[in-house]
């Protein structure tokens, strides 16, 4: 099996595609990967084990540079090929959907990884509306990193629902629940993390991981921040996370976060995460869109509990009220008043944190989702190739049950534990 994975840049192939890339290797498989330059930043994670290829994709829409990289895709692939080329995020997916349609590639695979289309403009939406339908239309399978998110796009009418799956719980490459384990990183983990950052031992932590942008809600965190930092003064607000030049926030605002001595930066990407998680209390995500926050799946492997908003994505990585707490999205006061509730109710969080890693544990571990993903590309090339399927696509039973949770819910009926009904 030679299988292709493309991305814009090359951070995605190590934090999205990693372990699937090293699993499909160690199973034999002719892993190639293309992205923009840039790979050798991340290479000391260590080797994908797989044949890198670079062809320069911007993020945004450039149509001279387009064209260009559109051509060094098509050129490449026809090149290589693969059996299978597999496509992570809107940029990649649109160009890499072209390419390989017209390299004649047989199985062509575009995965959803999120929803950024919900926190455009109108004419940015419009174009980002258009991409997105023509990468559903050219693939040949599409996959929702999360039910939710299937449920917009055919909703949105981008794919057909026959089309658009989602492979068991969903995940875009799961959580190593051997790496992000609390018993490995415990008290003394936690100690030189906050002694690093300058933070008190006996401080109570709340941590926000991930980009610095206005689309994950920084704004509101810190508007809910202003209301804690006064009613607990124990409190401390840790932020781990960086900036982004096409996604900058506003300066002023900025300096107000950095100026106040309680709130604590990473300043700069942190290769080993587990060590942070640890230095936590409670997580939190004001996001506005995501497609499956990876940050809460880590958080709940390390028994953290975290406060997120009601988007697709979060509503399937939390389970309202038993793994944590969503609110709802662009409210600093409710995102203030669940923090409370977790600051004043440690058996709470401790209660949450167990049941979290005990979900994140049974339904998005990196080998389940790894394998999942594995045994949908041995179905799709055994049809292809005419054979038969050593069994039946891994996403049929999940596809099915979710219609037939969906035609229940439409009808009045739903049989579904009280918190999954409230976060759906």
């Amino acid at each position: 099996m030679r299988i292709v994975f493309i991305a814009t840049v090359p951070e995605v192939l190590f934090y999205f595609v990693s372990q699937q890339i090293r699993t499909l290797a160690g199973q034999g498989c002719e892993v190639h990967t293309i992205s923009s330059p840039g790979i050798e930043q991340f290479t000391a994670n260590g080797d994908l084990g797989s044949i890198h290829h670079e062809v320069k994709i911007r993020r945004t829409m450039r149509p001279a540079e387009d064209v260009l990289s559109l051509y060094r895709l098509w050129r490449l692939l026809r090149r290589i090929r693969p059996d299978i080329s597999h496509t992570h995020s809107p940029k990649a997916g649109f160009l890499g959907m072209i390419a390989a349609s017209l390299a004649g590639v047989p199985i062509r695979i575009y995965t959803i990884n999120g929803l950024p289309i919900r926190t455009q403009g109108f004419w940015s939406r419009l174009v980002l509306s258009m991409t997105e339908w023509m990468a559903c239309a050219l693939a040949t399978e599409v996959l929702c990193v999360s039910r939710s998110v299937r449920r917009f796009v055919i909703g949105s009418r981008f794919c057909a629902s026959g089309k658009c799956r989602t492979l068991g719980d969903g995940g875009s490459h799961g959580v190593d629940v051997k790496k992000f384990d609390p018993e490995v990183y415990g008290f003394a983990s936690r100690a030189t993390v906050r002694k690093r950052y300058g933070i008190p031992e006996d401080a109570l932590v709340v941590g926000y991981i991930g980009r610095i942008v206005p689309a994950k809600g920084i704004n509101e965190l810190a508007a809910a921040w202003n209301m804690l930092r006064e009613k607990f003064p124990e409190l401390r607000l840790l932020l781990c996370g960086f900036c982004e030049r096409d996604h900058p926030m506003n300066p002023m605002f900025l300096e107000k976060l950095r100026s106040d001595t309680r709130v604590h930066f990473t300043c700069d990407r942190v290769a080993h995460m587990p060590p942070v998680y640890a230095a936590l209390d409670i997580s939190v995500l004001p996001t506005h869109c995501e497609g499956l926050p990876n940050v809460v799946l880590e958080a709940g492997a390390m028994r953290i509990p975290t406060v997120a908003t009601r988007v697709p994505g979060c509503v399937d990585a939390i389970r309202n009220g038993s793994t944590g707490l969503i609110v709802k999205p662009k409210d600093p006061e409710a995102l203030a008043e669940a923090v409370q509730y977790l600051v004043e109710n440690p058996q709470c969080r401790a209660r949450m944190g167990i049941a979290a890693r005990e979900f994140v544990t049974r339904r998005f571990s990196e080998d389940r989702v790894s394998g999942l993903l594995l045994q949908e590309y041995e179905s799709l090339l055994a049809i292809h190739r005419g054979g038969e399927s050593k069994g039946t696509p891994s996403t049929i039973p999940c596809a099915c049950a979710e219609a037939n949770t969906e035609a229940a819910v439409a009808s009045g009926v739903d049989n579904r534990p009280a918190s999954y009904r409230e976060t759906a």
